[in-house]
Formats: C-alpha cells, structure tokens, sequence
C-alpha cells in the first residue's frame, strides 16, 4: 500500500469511495441521506481541496487502486485560544475490503508526521456518534473525547 498526494487521476475512485462511505453513514442517522447529483458536487469540492492551501488530500493505493483516502487541514482556531492553529481531519475513508488491514493507520502516520513537521500540538476531527467503528478506530489512535456536537430538528 503506498499512501500519496492525491492526483487527479485518482478523483473518480475517491468519489466512489466517498459514496460508499455516506451509505455506510445512511443508518447511523436520518441527516445522512445524499441529495440528487451529489456525485458531481462533491467532485468538484474534493478538487478544491487538492489545490487548497493548507490541507493534504492523501489518497492509499494498492493494485493500482484507491483503497482510502484521507483529508487533513491546518485550521486556525477561535482568537480567545492561545493555539495559533490546530490540525483537523476532515475526513478519513477506506474501502469496506481494506478495512482492518492498517489502512487507516498508516494513512494517519502521514498526516501526523505532516502536522508534527508543522509544529501542531493539537488535532481534532469529528466521528458520527452511532459510528462504532470509526469511533473505536480514533480511540485506538489516541483520540480522546472533548465536545458533543448536538442538533436540533424543529
């Protein structure tokens, strides 16, 4: 598995892998459900964020496929923190067939290394609350809670 930039060529799988990874979301809430031509909106996102400065798209490819994807910023917090900035995942997919396989983790060595070589003390991502799964993954990986993100449907 080699984890790289993520090229253009690759933005079609991602795409793909993104899809598959709402679906999986689809139960866990009924805010998940994907509006009509999602496909091509978040094309042209994950495009913008390739070329965005500050964030890395790394994208995990084996037997020249996408097998997962991750995207990372530095964000600069609220001016009442002392931190100047933080890194935040933005996003971390793999395919359903390469779970468990240390994917995910050796895609998040990259991203720490990046923001240790930044100087970045804190990272923070959000995790959807009935996601097991992703849950444990990030709790295995040091990830500790500190905020719930509430909603309200009125």
């Amino acid at each position: 598995m080699e984890i790289i930039l993520a090229q253009e060529s690759h933005v079609a799988q991602m795409v793909d892998l993104w899809e598959e990874f709402m679906r999986f979301h689809e139960p866990f809430d009924p805010r998940y459900p994907l509006a009509d031509n999602v496909r091509a909106g978040y094309e042209m996102y994950l495009r913008e964020l390739m070329q965005a400065e500050n964030t890395k798209v790394l994208a995990a490819i084996g037997g020249g496929q996408v097998a997962g994807y991750v995207i990372a910023a530095i964000r600069k917090p609220s001016p009442a923190f002392k931190r100047e900035k933080i890194g935040y995942i933005e996003e971390m997919a793999v395919t359903a067939s390469s779970r468990r396989h240390g994917v995910g983790s050796v895609m998040l060595k990259q991203v720490f290394d990046w923001f240790k070589a930044e100087n970045l003390d804190m990272i923070e991502l959000s995790v959807a609350a009935k996601n097991k799964i992703g849950y444990s993954f990030w709790k295995k990986h040091g990830f500790r809670d500190y905020l719930h993100h509430l909603y309200l449907k009125p």
